[in-house]
């Protein structure tokens, strides 16, 4: 044999520090009550072996979404073969590829729950996913057909569409200890007609999201490419395709203290991912039968970009200087308060569910009292902020959080009520959304 260096690779079981656990758990909810014909003719029905409307699907990869789904990579076809050899045009693998790639690698592993249902009632499919899950669903994407905004009159400001009730779901899930993100991408395209007035969206008379929705946040915008767009036409409803599934992916990747808006993290630039559009302006179709405005991102002005952001919307963005680079513009949710932002809900959210974990094996347990007064031991208030502090020391060790502090009242009456009252606070970590610098010139450099 001839003289060479070998050398072979060994695993040292280095641990592993960044999101662990139930926090990479991720849903992404398909609203088809506009498809009506999906799972009853070509493709849909022809797969149904794999998937039918309801099903609760739990992918772990790419290859396991075609193989043992169905959900297959868009092919190239004429108008009569397209709903006979692609599903939904595409636009399921598209997304869930997407979260894949955002996540780690695209051929990696992830904890993805699909779920296609009629949600033209109501979001009851939100509940029955999270209990598919057995309540680990931390983020949940729906992307929907179901309008954005709503025409309010000709010269009013579009109303807002789905925001409120979407939340509702997502709060009664919190008190169920069941929380999660929610991250809304909705028909932006038109305002609830498919006239030829209602599929022109005037950017100017979109209405705020902010609406003190603290669990849900509302995303729009998508690649421009040959491949989004002919997504996009193939539908006949023409909705946009979106950036649900990347943006579901950058939240199964970051820890649960990160902005998926970190530009040092999360670029979303791909070989189809080199351009942004908004996906809506006006989808009235010319003689070419191409949309006549798609809002293109170089037409927007940074005026009109920073009011969109004031009014609370998600959006893929550029930064001048940063060539082939994408992405997002913030991580906000629908509320300016305490939880204004998705890390701050996952932050809460994990220490929601590790605190309660913690605390679950002491329900029904015996607490001792002080026998002079009737109330608290000392030695309980000491053992169980211990207990809580040692949950949440974790975090603060792994940097989710800057502080935190148990309180326990000590004048808590339990004999009476059978019932422990403890408090605890977190100091989040905060986050550079904006950065000021000043400069000039000196003739020294002190």
């Amino acid at each position: 044999m001839l003289g060479n260096v070998f050398i072979k690779d060994t695993d040292g079981n280095i641990p592993y520090t960044g999101a662990t656990g139930n926090e990479k758990v991720t849903g992404i909810l398909f609203d088809v009550s506009l498809q009506p014909e999906l799972f009853a003719a070509g493709y849909g029905k022809n797969n149904e072996n794999n998937v039918k409307l309801n099903d609760v699907l739990y992918i772990t990869s790419r290859k396991s979404a075609i193989k043992d789904f169905g959900i297959i990579e868009r092919v190239k076809a004429t108008e009569d073969e397209e709903n006979n050899v692609n599903f939904f045009h595409g636009i399921p693998y598209y997304h869930i590829s997407e979260f894949f790639r955002l996540s780690g690698n695209i051929d990696g592993n992830g904890r993805l729950y699909v779920m296609f249902a009629d949600c033209s009632t109501g979001w009851d499919a939100v509940d029955i996913m999270q209990r598919a899950a057995g309540g680990t669903i931390n983020q949940l994407g729906i992307w929907t057909e179901q309008p954005q905004w709503k025409l309010n009159g000709a010269e009013e400001k579009y109303n807002l569409n789905l925001v409120k009730s979407v939340n509702d779901k997502a709060v009664a899930l919190a008190e169920q200890n069941q929380p999660l993100s929610i991250i809304l991408a909705a028909n932006c395209s038109n305002t609830g007609t498919d006239t030829a007035e209602g599929l022109k969206v005037n950017l100017n008379k979109i209405p705020t999201a902010i609406c003190e929705s603290s669990r849900t946040s509302v995303i729009f915008g998508q690649a421009r490419s040959e491949l989004i767009s002919t997504m996009q036409k193939c539908n006949k409803n023409h909705t946009p395709v979106g950036v649900i599934g990347a943006a579901l992916g950058c939240l199964a990747r970051a820890n649960v203290q990160e902005s998926i808006a970190w530009v040092k993290q999360f670029n979303l630039f791909s070989d189809d991912f080199q351009a942004i559009e908004l996906g809506f302006g006006d989808i009235n179709q010319t003689a070419q039968e191409e949309f006549i405005s798609t809002n293109l991102y170089e037409s927007l002005s940074p005026t009109l970009l920073d009011d969109l952001d004031e009014k609370g919307y998600i959006f893929p963005i550029k930064y001048a200087g940063l060539e082939n680079g994408i992405y997002f513009s913030k991580d906000q949710t629908c509320s300016v308060g305490d939880y204004r932002t998705i890390a701050r809900n996952r932050t809460i959210n994990k220490s929601r569910r590790a605190v309660r974990a913690a605390l679950l094996p002491y329900v029904n347990a015996p607490l001792m009292v002080n026998p002079s007064t009737g109330l608290l031991a000392p030695s309980k208030i000491t053992a169980f902020k211990t207990l809580i502090s040692d949950v949440l020391g974790k975090m603060q060790t792994a940097q989710e959080i800057s502080g935190h502090a148990v309180t326990i009242d000590a004048n808590q009456n339990v004999l009476l009520n059978d019932t422990l009252r403890i408090g605890y606070v977190l100091v989040p970590v905060g986050l550079a959304t904006e950065i000021y610098v000043e400069e000039g010139l000196s003739l020294t450099a002190k």
